[in-house]
């Protein structure tokens, strides 16, 4: 049996999940108390849920790198939280900052997370070219797994489906094993 398969069988179950929105247009609605569509989110939450693990903390912040690591920090500090997915913040417009913020605070980053989401995204024909224009990636911290996604709803389903909830516990078991 490959090591892969053998991880596989040892790979929590039980996984906790903190998600965190970046965008300051949703953040600012929610300050006004307007109704707030966070479809990202919402869609990162749904496929955790019908993944059976849990949600166990939501965060929505603007895209300021105080309150991002705020944020961060807030998630990594809850004793439950295996894995933090964030959306938004990872393009190449003056306002993505989260890449730059989050980056920074890793104990090593998951190098390949970057090259496989945009491979996959290239590989969808409405994306092709356009793959290369996401700073998305991930790393670690402290033995906590963290995912940093765009905020486009079909980037965010695709990193999903295909690369996060296929290999989170195998993941979790890699980061953790002494």
């Amino acid at each position: 049996m490959s090591s892969h398969k053998q991880h596989r069988q040892h790979a929590p179950t039980n996984i906790n999940f903190y998600v965190i929105t970046i965008s300051t247009s949703r953040y600012e609605k929610m300050m006004k108390k307007e109704p707030v569509i966070d479809e990202s989110g919402d869609i990162i939450k749904q496929l955790i849920i019908q993944s059976n693990y849990n949600v166990v903390g939501y965060d929505l912040v603007p895209d300021e790198k105080v309150k991002i690591l705020k944020a961060f920090a807030n998630a990594l500090d809850n004793s439950q939280t295996d894995v933090i997915i964030s959306t938004g913040g990872t393009g190449y417009t003056q306002s993505d900052v989260t890449v730059e913020t989050i980056r920074r605070i890793f104990d090593r980053e998951i190098e390949g997370f970057s090259d496989v989401f945009r491979l996959v995204s290239y590989n969808d024909p409405e994306v092709r070219s356009a793959s290369y224009l996401t700073k998305a990636t991930a790393g670690i911290v402290n033995g906590k797994v963290i995912f940093l996604l765009p905020g486009s709803p079909d980037a965010v389903r695709l990193a999903m489906r295909e690369l996060i909830l296929p290999e989170v516990g195998h993941l979790l078991y890699i980061v953790r094993r002494k």
